[in-house]
């Protein structure tokens, strides 16, 4: 185990991932949410963006 001095003189974060989330990987959560956004997309289309 590094110090924790060794550790903040990095430039890298370090994190720790959960595997229990990798269940929700596979799942839709917001499926609904999402149909509608491609929906409105599909219909409307993207905003036309100008450029000065």
């Amino acid at each position: 185990m590094k110090t924790i001095q060794e550790l903040n003189e990095k430039k890298i974060p370090i994190v720790r991932v959960n595997n229990d989330l990798k269940k929700y990987k596979s799942m839709p959560i917001f499926q609904d949410k999402v149909d509608k956004a491609n929906e409105m997309l599909r219909t409307i289309g993207l905003p036309k963006l100008s450029t000065k």
